[in-house]
C-alpha cells in the first residue's frame, strides 16, 4: 500500500482588473467557488489554504509543494505574473478556469501544468500525479459531469468577513447560448455543453 504525501496547498484567485465603474466592493464580491470546490476535491491528509489576490496578499515563501491558480481572461497577466514568482521558488504551478479551457494554447508556456475542463475528476489525477512527482503538463477533461460528480464547495473553510456575500450558490455550468461576442462560447466551451 502506497503512502499519501502531505503537501501544502495554496488555490489563488488572481486580483482583478477595476473598471472605471468597479468599487472595492465589486472585487471582494464573493468567493471563488472554483477554488472552493477544489478545496473539496482535496484529500484531507493535504493542508490546503485559498488566497483571493483581491483581499489578501500572497506569501510567495509559504512552503507550499503546489499552487493552482483559477483564470478567467481579465487576470492572465497577473496569473503569469504569480506562477514567474512560484516557479523561481521550484513550485509547480497548476492553471485552470474558463480561459485555460477555452484558450489553452495561450497558457501552455506560463504553466507547469493546465487544466482544460471541469476539475471534478482532473483534480484527483493531478493531486495523485503530484504525490508521486510526475506531473503531466496537460489534464483534459471535457466530458459533461453527472450530477453525483459535482461537488460542494468547501464553505466551512471560508473567512465570510472577506466578502459582501459568502453564501453563493451555483446552479449551473457555463453557458448554453452561444453567443458570438462571448469568449464563454468558444468551440471548446460549446464541446463541454455537447
Amino acid at each position: 500500500m502506497q503512502l499519501e504525501v502531505e503537501m501544502k496547498i495554496l488555490l489563488i484567485q488572481p486580483k482583478m482588473n477595476k473598471r472605471p465603474m468597479d468599487t472595492d466592493l465589486k472585487i471582494r464580491m464573493s468567493p471563488s467557488l472554483a477554488l472552493l470546490t477544489l478545496m473539496n476535491l482535496t484529500p484531507d491528509v493535504h493542508e490546503v489554504i485559498m488566497i483571493n489576490e483581491n483581499a489578501e496578499e500572497i506569501d510567495y515563501d509559504c512552503g507550499a509543494d503546489l499552487v493552482g491558480i483559477t483564470i478567467t481572461l481579465d487576470v492572465l497577466p497577473r496569473a503569469i505574473s504569480i506562477a514567474s514568482e512560484f516557479k523561481k521558488r521550484s513550485v509547480p504551478v497548476v492553471a485552470g478556469g474558463i480561459h485555460v479551457t477555452c484558450s489553452p494554447e495561450d497558457c501552455m508556456q506560463h504553466f507547469d501544468v493546465i487544466c482544460i475542463g471541469p476539475a471534478e475528476r482532473a483534480w484527483a489525477k493531478i493531486i495523485k500525479d503530484a504525490e508521486e512527482g510526475r506531473l503531466q503538463e496537460k489534464y483534459c477533461d471535457m466530458k459533461n459531469l453527472r450530477g453525483d460528480e459535482i461537488v460542494s464547495p468547501a464553505y466551512g473553510s471560508l473567512d465570510k468577513h472577506k466578502y459582501l456575500y459568502a453564501n453563493v450558490v451555483l446552479t449551473g455550468r457555463g453557458c448554453p447560448n452561444c453567443c458570438s461576442f462571448c469568449y464563454n462560447s468558444s468551440l471548446v466551451s460549446q464541446q463541454s455543453h455537447e
